[in-house]
């Protein structure tokens, strides 16, 4: 591919970014071609520019999220639109098309979520709970599905245990 094929890829990446983010504005057929247009273009500007070996795991993980994604919204009828539920997938979507467009050197301005402060967040949170004993790290999961935030349950385990520790002298119930 050559670099004025690449620049015009990332200009109809920016446009389709645009229009996700007006999505109520536009023919639903037309957000469904843009809904799954969207991911598949992202990971052809990374990998033809070179960039998609150097992403972390978690950057690759958002990009295939965004492809899945799009396409399940580009599969959801109008008959079946709902845009409550609608609303919050395709603003994923035109984010991570921000996002990654700006990692591909975009040109347009695009909005800075915090997808790099909140990445930094989710690696150090999958930590947490991974150094969980398993019986804690059910425990703060049947928290979370009971309607408590799974951060605030993983955070709630760690001082926890800490007070289990110091307290009464119990390192864990599972270890």
């Amino acid at each position: 591919m050559t670099l004025t094929e690449l620049d015009n890829g990332l200009t109809e990446l920016a446009l389709t970014a645009e229009g996700l983010k007006k999505w109520e504005t536009h023919p639903w057929g037309e957000v469904q071609r843009m809904a799954k247009s969207v991911g598949p273009a992202i990971l052809e500007q990374l990998t033809e520019r070179g960039l998609w070996d150097g992403l972390t795991p978690h950057d690759q993980a958002a990009v295939h999220w965004a492809m899945a994604e799009g396409h399940s919204v580009s599969r959801v009828g109008k008959p079946w639109l709902r845009p409550d539920r609608e609303a919050p997938r395709i603003q994923q979507l035109h984010e991570a098309a921000d996002h990654y467009g700006a990692v591909c050197g975009a040109r347009w301005h695009p909005r800075s979520y915090g997808w790099d402060r909140q990445a930094r967040s989710g690696v150090e949170f999958a930590a947490r709970f991974t150094t969980l004993p398993d019986g804690w790290r059910e425990e703060a999961m049947r928290r979370a599905l009971a309607g408590q935030g799974i951060a605030s349950a993983v955070a709630d385990a760690a001082r926890l245990r800490n007070i289990l520790r110091s307290v009464y002298g119990i390192e864990s119930t599972d270890e």
